[in-house]
Parts: C-alpha cells; structure tokens; sequence
C-alpha cells in the first residue's frame, strides 16, 4: 500500500476514535507511523505523537480463514477484560482499522523462551484464561479450513503435496470426530503474537483467526508454531491441566500438532497466490514443510 494512502487510513481511524485533533490531543501532522515487526502482511504499526502511542491494524481484502474486524475486536476486548490482551480504542470499519491501546513496555516472545521450562507454566496460565471465554461463536471447522486452503491449489499440487492434503483431510476429519469446540481459542499462536509485558505477563494480539474449539487446538497451536519436541508438548499439556489428568494422549496431541502444521502449510501457500508480495508467505511455507518433515 502507498504510504500516502496508508497514512490517511490511519489519521483517518485515529481522528474516528477522538484520539487526535480534539482539545487535549495531537495534530494531525505531529503523527510519526512506522511498522510493527511481526506477521507476514506488514499490517499492523505504531502511530505515536509525543508521549502518545497506539497499535494500529489495517486490514487490506479479506484473508483465508480471518475473522471480520468487528469479530476481531469484540474478542481483543474480552481477552482485555481479562487481562491478556491490549484494550481495544477503536474499530473504524470504513478505514479497515482497529485500534489499541500500545504495551509500551511489552516485547515478542521467541520461540525458545516460549518453550523454555520456566514460561511453560506461564504459557499454560495464560491459555487457561483465554479459554474461560466461552460464547456463541464459530467453531472450529478443520474440514473446511482444509477445503478453502487446498481447493484452488490441487491442479498445481506436487505429488508429495497431494499426499499431504490427503493427510490433512484424514486429520482433520479426525478432529472432527474427537474434540468438542468448548472455549475460545486463540488459534495463530505464532511468537510475535504472545508478548511479555513490563512486569513479566503474558499479552496475546491478532485474535483474526480465533475460533471455538477444544482447549488441545491452542496447546497444539504453540507446540507446532513454536516447534517443541515431543517432552516440551506433553510438559506444556500438563502445565496446562494441572493436577487433573491430560485428556489425550501424547499420541492424540501429536496428530493435533501435525493437523496445525498442515493447515499452517496450505494457508502459506493459498495465501501466496493472492498476495502482492509472495516472499513472505513462501518463506513461511518453507519453514512449516521443514517442520512437517521433522514430525
């Protein structure tokens, strides 16, 4: 997007939300707006003027899978409610922005300090209270995630990625079959997405692909994004579960963490195809099929 019409799409979310050009706050011009690191899309960025800072997400077409931006919000603000998430300024559907208040203090999570035997414990909290979020929503449909991902790319498919999405299909029908869609899940569990505040908590952003599903999606979600072996999952697994036993198996856990990756795999390349800047979105489904290989 040029940034003359990315700049006006921001001034134009920000004035929407009364945060500039109104007694008390800065004008338009004094706004400095650079990118935020994280996510393939380059979508989100600081806007800031003076001690003044929000995070704003611009949203360019509709992506596989995402959620509408005012879907998007209304979870951001219950996870803020509970104190897991940004608090959520505004939504400006006319400019496709939404706004939210800037962690100043808050930094991404790698994927070693995530899988790090003293956050295990800290990831699993976090989890947990997400998944107290229980509401009308909609649910977890692997099959058709699977459908809309491979549809457009089957002509094309090499034979090692039909065997794939065979794969995929045959996983996520077990899915299906297996776990009821229970509490609101997270589901793009990737480092940039969990940040570490200023006093050592844990924030979760991008909630576009936020489901209801059953709690072992979210557990696998970081297992497979954040590649843990299979000692790190079923820790994770545990941490999470607590003194109650794990209602899976390391075996179930594994096909879950395997059904993430594929999914994770044929979003990258569908994505590919309609992106204006494809590098990203190959890059990432080059790491996913070395991630797949490694299983």
């Amino acid at each position: 997007m040029p940034i003359d019409a990315l700049r006006t799409r921001i001034l134009h979310a920000l004035r929407r939300a009364q945060l500039i050009e109104r007694p008390g706050t800065p004008a338009a011009d004094a706004v400095e707006i650079r990118p935020l690191d994280g996510g393939l899309g380059r979508r989100s960025y600081l806007a800031s003027a003076g001690s003044a800072a929000w995070v704003v997400r611009v949203s360019g077409a509709q992506r596989a899978g995402a959620l509408d931006l005012e879907a998007e919000a209304e979870i951001t603000q219950q996870a803020a409610a509970l104190g897991i998430a940004p608090r959520v300024l505004a939504t400006d559907p006319s400019s496709g922005a939404l706004v939210t208040e800037h962690l100043s203090r808050a930094r991404p999570m790698t994927a070693a300090a995530l899988k790090a035997p003293e956050n295990v414990g800290r990831v699993a909290r976090v989890l947990k209270r997400l998944h107290t979020i229980r509401r009308p929503f909609r649910r977890y449909d692997a099959e058709a995630f699977a459908a809309q991902y491979t549809r457009h790319l089957e002509p094309a498919l090499s034979a090692a990625d039909r065997r794939l999405a065979a794969e995929l299909r045959d996983l996520a029908r077990h899915y299906r079959m297996r776990y009821p869609s229970l509490v609101l899940c997270h589901n793009d569990l990737v480092p940039s997405n969990v940040l570490v505040d200023g006093s050592g908590g844990l924030k979760l952003v991008d909630f576009e692909y936020a489901v209801m599903a059953a709690p072992v999606l979210d557990l696998a979600g970081i297992a497979a994004l954040n590649d843990f072996d299979d000692d790190e999952r079923w820790r994770l697994a545990e941490a999470y579960y607590d003194k109650m036993p794990v209602p899976f198996t390391a075996g179930e856990l594994h096909k879950v963490v395997r059904l993430v990756r594929l999914i994770a795999y044929f979003w990258a390349l569908s994505s590919a195809v309609a992106a204006g800047d494809r590098g990203p979105y190959a890059a990432f489904a080059a790491r996913a099929a070395a991630a797949l290989e490694r299983t």
